[in-house]
């Protein structure tokens, strides 16, 4: 494969000039087209020439999803003599909901398309894709379009990998393209697929499946991840599952991304210890602030994530407030020797913490000992009340599980974890998996449910 992600080998001074020239050419850019930074900078007193680099970024305000999603129009840069490579939509995705229900566009030109290809053949050289792979897509076919359903194909186009869409998703009386999960599972045996993309829950269900029909996959070596947390627990479990379907060694890479950016953090490592490369220094620059001043936080503080698009001309952001929290570091990365920056920490966001019997708790210790249960097919943790329809009853934590194991001795494990994890003993409920993830209703799993009235 050719080698194009040389930038992220440069020295942090060399990587900084490119970033401060993205900056100038952003701010020019802005100043003749973009709506909403005109009004912003304009009501703030701030002159778009004053900003030429990447540390003036810091002098202006955060941009926040609310924002974004009010008027997603007025962020599309509008400069009628642009030529039209930079300027007509070539195509365009959907990313966060409004108050309203209605999903938010996010527009790309040409210019941005072939952008989103040159990073997918970076990230693509850090996971390892070749053109003798066959990635099978196992994310569904859905009703607007997604970033992670369509991004398996550009990384098959820009390495010559061959594709398998498996097509699943929610039935359409009307159009009957899409397949039932089982035949998702056969079609990667069917089609000897190297590469199983997809989001964890939806392909650890699959390989049960796949076991469950004694179906092979001697072929697939990689499980690419995405679109929920991968714990440690679930990535064995994924790989041990591979192993048992005659996989030779694989290993699972689990990427974090969004379609504010069209791409993806990615791992190098086959543990994930590096953490998430930034794959397009040049592209777009991130931040760590304090989500109240905006102030810059130092690598290895965790704080909010903020991007500002360097080289877009579709819909572009300065100081995005993408709603997770997360630690960088611009450190060379100890495995690959990378010196782009890289996410170290697990994102999660702020709307993950929950009150409960009057503390503030973090779910995510639960869930991933609650992975780490290989004896557990699928599971659900469910907020809710002593007596559901009082809303001034206590509390309760409840735990649904589907297994084929001895449920007394399941729900003694599931019991301590509960205790160990959040300090509350949880009633533990034995069900179908299909009540709590159907792969052919659903995108992912849904692993919390708060059924308490919140305004108590």
């Amino acid at each position: 494969m050719e080698t194009i992600g040389l930038i992220l080998y440069q020295p942090a001074e060399v990587i900084r000039k490119i970033q401060d020239q993205g900056v100038r050419r952003l701010m020019s850019l802005c100043r003749n087209g973009h709506s909403f930074y005109q009004r912003r900078f304009r009501k703030k007193g701030i002159d778009f020439s004053s900003i030429q680099t990447i540390d003036d970024l810091e002098l202006l305000p955060l941009t926040s999803k609310s924002d974004y999603m009010e008027q997603p129009e007025d962020f599309v840069l509008k400069i009628p003599e642009a030529p039209m490579f930079e300027r007509i939509i070539y195509n365009l995705l959907y990313t966060a909901g409004t108050t309203t229900g209605h999903p938010t566009p996010f527009y790309n030109t040409p210019h941005d398309y072939y952008l989103t290809l040159t990073i997918s053949k970076r990230i693509a050289e850090i996971v390892g894709i070749t053109p003798n792979d066959t990635i099978v897509n196992t994310y569904p076919l859905t009703n607007v379009p997604h970033l992670t359903f369509f991004a398996a194909f550009w990384y098959a186009t820009v390495t010559g990998a061959k594709l398998v869409s498996t097509l699943t998703g929610t039935p359409h009386s009307d159009f009957p393209v899409t397949n039932s999960s089982e035949k998702a599972a056969r079609m990667v045996q069917e089609s000897e697929g190297t590469i199983i993309w997809g989001n964890p829950s939806f392909i650890r269900r699959l390989l049960i499946m796949a076991e469950e029909m004694g179906l092979r996959y001697p072929y697939v070596r990689l499980a690419a991840v995405s679109s929920e947390p991968c714990s440690l627990g679930l990535r064995e479990d994924i790989v041990q599952r591979l192993g048992r379907l005659g996989a030779m060694r694989p290993h699972v890479n689990n990427r974090f991304g969004f379609t504010e950016i069209s791409a993806v953090f990615v791992e190098c490592d086959p543990e994930g210890k590096a953490g998430f490369h930034n794959p397009a220094p040049d592209n777009f620059f991130l931040e760590v602030v304090d989500e109240q001043a905006g102030k810059r936080l130092q690598d290895g503080e965790a704080g909010f994530l903020t991007i500002t698009h360097l080289n877009r001309r579709g819909t572009v952001l300065i100081r995005y407030l993408t709603g997770d929290i997360v630690t960088l570091s611009r450190e060379p990365c100890p495995y690959c020797g990378r010196t782009a920056e890289r996410i170290t920490s697990q994102p999660y966001r702020k709307s993950d913490l929950i009150k409960f019997k009057g503390t503030l708790i973090n779910p995510k210790p639960l869930l991933t000992a609650l992975s780490e249960v290989s004896e557990i097919k699928e599971f659900q943790v469910i907020f809710t009340k002593v007596d559901p329809i009082d809303p001034l009853s206590p509390d309760h934590l409840q735990i649904k599980i589907a297994t084929d194991e001895n449920e007394d001795g399941i729900r003694e494990k599931i019991t301590k974890i509960g205790v160990q994890s959040v300090e509350m003993r949880p009633e533990v409920l034995f069900v179908n998996q299909n009540e709590i993830y159907d792969p052919d209703k659903s995108f992912k799993s849904k692993r919390i449910i708060d059924l308490r009235n919140q305004k108590t």
